[in-house]
């Protein structure tokens, strides 16, 4: 070693190691319980591929000895053979004697190391390519053909590799691959069936256990939540997002048939369910009022309000009278004459209102025309009166343009009269916004769109005249409109449908009309709450509906008079075709559990577990019982493949 080059120590430190991997011992017949030997074995049961192992290594081996063999030192085997071909037959040879003789040393080991090493192999092509073993495609006929051919395929290669093509030896690995790959669709049903079923029942006690409640109860339970499309994720959000409230019963059709049926069966589970949702319905005003509170304020008394407005207007007096100490004579020559020439030209209810103000321009007794200030701001009151009540548009045009003239003469005569009109202004604008606010949920013409009140609101915070700071016309607006909220909750507190029909209307103008007034996320909260419920209302009369009826139908089979005439999925089909056939299938369905709860085979101990659960008196531990039974009722994705291969791999290896 120390006079070799760095090079040629490698290539013997290369060599020997080879040697001893493939020889263990010395005569290369060693067959101990070695991890050489032992993963020797694994390779060669892999098809085709462990077939063509032994001939690389050979292949390799007799093409380095010619170099390697005068390093190795006397004590390592050489191979003898003076070509190419010699040295590869010694070496196949070997390696072969060693495989032969770890079978005969360790034949169980052998072959179960072969039949892991096969598996391992062929699994990954079985899911990599799952139609060519039969795994889809067709029925099981078509699939067991299809299979039965990859097998035969497979067989008859790994034959070949192994046999140096012999025909006899292909022939074989033809038959025993075809038989044993064409039976593993079938196989793989059956037995993937039989784990599933097995996995099932483990899950299914477990899965009970932690939801506390019967297995048979929990198995009722998941399969009505599974066909009303939940989960365990779904299945507490939608709780969730119905509020504190909520019950399992609410969520979905099938589990509200199932509440029905519990509460038509006199026992423990009828008490529960009836006593959950008539508690419940006792409190729905409670909690719909209490929404409304929450997002729309306190309640609101229309009339209150506008009687403190009225004594607001009152409370200007002292500030008209203040402003009245500093007023001078006026002549109001100019807008008498104005008044007369109008009403020389005007005709009918026009005409009338003007002699009429023009009247009121008189000092009293008299037919003298009056410069007191007072007699002007009085006459402008009164036509403000006349105004109001007014629905003569010629009329109300003649009135405004006579109520202007003397309101520009006011303002002359009496200079600080624009403050208090200022603040009565502004009270009146807020009345007529209370009334207002009590149209804006209406239906009819008088309701205003959701634009519309958008520019109502906006315009009516902006201060008009002498007036400082916003107006107070939103706030009244939405007083109005709580005091309408009000009033239907007030006319409809028995009947939860009419109440939420009414506050929400058809479409979704009164969202977006109560959002304008309170604000999006407030509108969007109580419509929340209104449609759950609604919700609540529906699941009672629902359960209610179901029991009476199935309650009606026991007792009329145990008299005799039901039962004769029967719906089935041919008459469905008849009537509805495909989709009344399909929806024929799951009102049986639902009719099996219904008639399983109504049974007297089912015990109360279960209807009472069910019952607990539909009445959400068990909620988290619901959710950690559906997320322990994930995955029932599907086969472990590796069954199927893991038993074709095992029945692949035994066909090739009765070939060998």
């Amino acid at each position: 070693m120390a006079e070799m080059t760095p090079d040629q120590q490698k290539a013997l430190a290369i060599a020997a190691a080879r040697l001893r991997l493939q020889q263990g011992g010395g005569n290369g017949q060693d067959g101990s319980l070695s991890a050489d030997n032992s993963s020797r074995a694994v390779a060669t049961g892999v098809p085709i591929v462990g077939g063509l192992l032994n001939r690389l290594d050979a292949a390799t081996n007799a093409t380095l000895a010619p170099v390697v063999d005068p390093l190795l030192p006397d004590s390592f085997q050489k191979l003898p053979g003076d070509t190419w071909g010699e040295r590869y037959d010694q070496a196949l040879k070997i390696q072969k004697g060693k495989d032969e003789a770890f079978h005969e040393e360790h034949p169980y080991v052998d072959t179960g190391l072969q039949v892991a090493g096969g598996v391992a192999g062929t699994i990954p092509a079985a899911m990599a390519a799952p139609a060519a073993f039969g795994a889809r495609g067709g029925n099981l006929l078509l699939r067991s053909l299809v299979a039965g051919g990859s097998g035969a395929a497979i067989g008859g290669t790994d034959a070949a590799v192994r046999n140096d093509g012999d025909l006899e030896a292909i022939g074989n690995g033809i038959k025993w691959g075809g038989i044993f790959g064409g039976a593993g669709p079938a196989a793989g049903k059956v037995i993937g069936n039989g784990t599933r079923s097995l996995l099932d029942a483990l899950r299914s006690r477990a899965a009970s256990q932690a939801a506390g409640m019967e297995p048979q109860a929990f198995s009722f339970f998941r399969r009505a939540l599974t066909d009303d499309g939940l989960d365990a994720v779904s299945f507490p959000q939608r709780l969730a997002e119905m509020g504190p409230d909520a019950i399992p019963a609410d969520l979905g059709p099938n589990l509200q048939k199932q509440a029905g049926a519990l509460a038509a069966t006199p026992g423990r589970g009828q008490e529960i369910v009836r006593s959950a949702l008539d508690t419940r319905s006792s409190g729905a005003n409670a909690r719909v009022n209490a929404a409304i509170d929450e997002n729309l304020g306190p309640r609101v008394v229309p009339s209150e309000v506008e009687r403190g407005i009225e004594a607001n207007q009152l409370a200007v007096g002292p500030a008209y009278r203040e402003a009245f100490q500093g007023a001078h004579p006026f002549d109001t020559a100019p807008i008498a004459s104005a008044i007369d020439a109008d009403i020389g030209r005007l005709r009918g209810p026009a005409q009338e209102v003007l002699r009429r103000v023009r009247g009121m321009m008189n000092e009293a007794g008299s037919g003298n025309l009056s410069n007191d200030p007072r007699v002007m701001f009085e006459t402008r009151q009164a036509i403000d009166g006349m105004l109001a009540t007014e629905q003569n548009v010629k009329a109300i045009s003649a009135l405004t343009d006579a109520r202007q003239m003397l309101d520009d003469g006011l303002r002359r005569a009496v200079p600080r009269i624009k403050e208090p009109d200022a603040m009565y202004a502004e009270l009146a604008r807020q009345n007529e916004a209370v009334t207002r606010g009590q149209q804006v949920l209406d239906s009819g013409r008088t309701a205003p769109r959701p634009s519309e009140l958008a520019a109502e609101v906006e315009q009516g915070a902006n201060p008009q005249g002498m007036q400082i700071g916003p107006s107070a016309v939103p706030l009244r607006l939405s007083q109005g409109a709580r005091a309408e909220v009000d009033r239907i909750v007030g006319t409809n507190v028995n009947d939860i449908r009419a109440m939420n029909s009414l506050i929400k209307g058809e479409g979704d103008w009164n969202r977006q009309r109560l959002a304008t007034l309170f604000g999006q996320e407030k509108a969007d909260h109580l419509f929340k709450v209104l449609e759950n419920e609604k919700a609540f209302a529906d699941t009672a009369n629902t359960v209610t509906r179901n029991s009476e009826s199935a309650a009606r139908l026991a007792a009329q089979n145990e008299l005799g008079g039901a039962g004769n005439a029967t719906f089935g999925l041919k008459e469905a089909f008849k009537a509805g075709g495909p989709m009344g056939a399909a929806r024929s299938i799951a009102v049986d369905k639902l009719d099996d559990i219904v008639n399983a709860l109504m049974s007297s085979d089912t015990g109360n101990a279960t209807r009472e577990s069910l019952a607990r659960a539909l009445a959400g008196e068990q909620r988290e531990r619901l959710v950690q019982g559906l997320i322990k039974s994930q995955g029932m009722g599907r086969t472990p994705a590796l069954v199927d493949p893991l038993v074709k291969s095992l029945l692949l791999n035994s066909g090739t290896a009765r070939a060998r």
